[in-house]
């Protein structure tokens, strides 16, 4: 009897261990933004929801060194990219955009929010881009 309670005790302290070790792991960055071509599904812009239509692809990929967002009208938004895979915080820096038309209000959204964002959510299936609680982009 006593054996049958050392091994469920040390059963129960591995698995409490594993629990905690899992909880305070953060988020994989590379795994999350690195290696991917991101699809904007929408942006949200002060509760003002937009679409970028079926045959309209506004993408956004990161490599190590920076970032690269693209338009279908042939914009493109460059910069530096950084997170914390623990407080989801999210910034870009050194942007820089060219081609983007006055009149892609997308485009010109997406690139506001990459220099106002300050946090990020999702994994490998998706990314939210977050701005505040009422303007984000989410990418599948």
């Amino acid at each position: 009897m006593n054996r049958i309670k050392r091994i469920t005790r040390h059963i129960f302290l591995l698995l409490t261990v594993a629990t905690i070790a899992a909880c305070n792991k953060g988020d994989d960055i590379n795994e999350i933004f690195i290696g991917h071509q991101w699809q904007l599904t929408y942006i949200d812009d002060g509760g003002n929801r937009r679409w970028p239509g079926y045959d309209k692809k506004y993408s956004l990929q990161f490599t190590q060194s920076g970032f690269t967002a693209n338009t279908p009208g042939g914009g493109i938004i460059k910069g530096s990219w950084q997170a914390d895979g623990k407080t989801h915080e999210f910034r870009c820096t050194n942007i820089h955009s060219s081609g983007i038309a006055s009149n892609d209000t997308i485009g010109n959204l997406m690139l506001k929010h990459l220099k106002e964002a300050v946090k990020y959510d999702g994994d490998t299936h998706y990314l939210k881009i977050i701005k505040d609680k009422n303007q984000q982009m989410q990418f599948r």
